[in-house]
């Protein structure tokens, strides 16, 4: 019973170890300060480029291109650890945040 529940923690470690590398990017539709429309980019993941969340404005926006209000990035490092009897499990990294705010030219 101790060795399934052990291969379960690994498991969900792996998984989030896993969402932590890999990524897309992910759009919703904002207001901006002028109270003009636009769309917050997120496209995080370590293994995940800025270009990412770029290559996704111009899905959103077309030919007519679009204007970058801001753009953000940076590391959330996280921890996590159980001990199982005479095992021991840590994974620790960080998460790898990226985002853009965009307007659709017209």
């Amino acid at each position: 019973m101790k060795i399934k529940k052990f291969q379960q923690l690994r498991l969900v470690a792996i998984l989030i170890f896993a969402m932590a590398i890999s990524g897309c990017a992910i759009s919703k539709k904002t207001y901006l300060p002028d109270g003009s429309e636009g769309y917050s980019i997120s496209c995080d993941g370590a293994a995940v480029g800025i270009n990412v969340c770029f290559e996704k404005a111009g899905e959103l926006c077309g030919s007519k291109g679009y204007e970058i209000f801001n753009r953000e990035g940076q590391y959330v490092p996280f921890a996590m650890g159980s001990v199982n009897g005479n095992q021991a499990f840590v994974t620790y990294g960080s998460f790898n945040t990226k985002s853009i705010m965009i307007r659709c030219k017209k």
